[in-house]
């Protein structure tokens, strides 16, 4: 055996710990990656409201719109002095409609007290009777609903995309703007946001 060889099988065992451990490392990083990304079955997703993002400052424009039953006619004022949550929508965008219970279960909480907040949904270019059959079928019965068949609400409140939810302080301001569905929860931390603000 030379002196070369000889060498060689003495740092073989060197290079061989060199090569395996940045492996191991790698191999263990890759583990944990994958451990994270799994999906997790047996767990319930659970979403905490967002504090609200887009805090405004302008007056609500006034507008007056007849309501469901053809005869009610309802304008911002008639909420001065409450926070009021007025939503856009329409019967065939989806994630409307997936607000709407909890948009319901706000108004009836709250409709019993004068002064507490109040909310309004606006429809958009439907007819009274396409309105109504449509709440008829998935169960709703007291969601206060004025139509802007003509859109022109809309247009004044620069509306874009549905649903799109504005929060009016008692004092007749814009003060936030939820874009996309509304939850129970979130309505809450937008009647904090207005009374932190205070």
């Amino acid at each position: 055996m030379n002196e070369s060889q000889s060498s060689q099988r003495q740092h073989s065992p060197t290079l061989l710990t060199l090569l395996i451990l940045p492996l191991l490392a790698i191999f263990v990083a890759l583990m944990m990656l994958a451990l994270e990304m799994r999906p997790q079955a047996a767990a319930t997703p659970t979403f905490a409201p967002a504090p609200p993002r887009t805090v405004l400052d302008f007056s609500a424009p006034d507008f007056q719109l007849p309501m469901l039953d053809g005869v009610t006619l309802v304008s911002p004022g008639d909420y001065a002095g409450r926070p009021l949550f007025l939503n856009f929508w329409a019967t065939w965008c989806a994630p409307c409609v997936r607000e709407l219970p909890a948009l319901e279960e706000f108004a009836a909480e709250h409709s019993a007290d004068p002064a507490g907040p109040a909310l309004l949904t606006i429809n958009l270019g439907e007819t009274a009777a396409q309105v109504e059959g449509f709440l008829r079928e998935i169960g709703l019965q007291n969601l206060p609903v004025a139509l802007d068949i003509n859109q022109v609400v809309k247009r004044d409140y620069g509306v874009q995309n549905l649903p799109t939810t504005f929060v009016i302080d008692g004092e007749g301001t814009v003060r936030h703007m939820k874009l996309g569905e509304m939850t129970y929860d979130q309505m809450g931390i937008y009647l904090d946001a207005l009374e932190q603000a205070d």
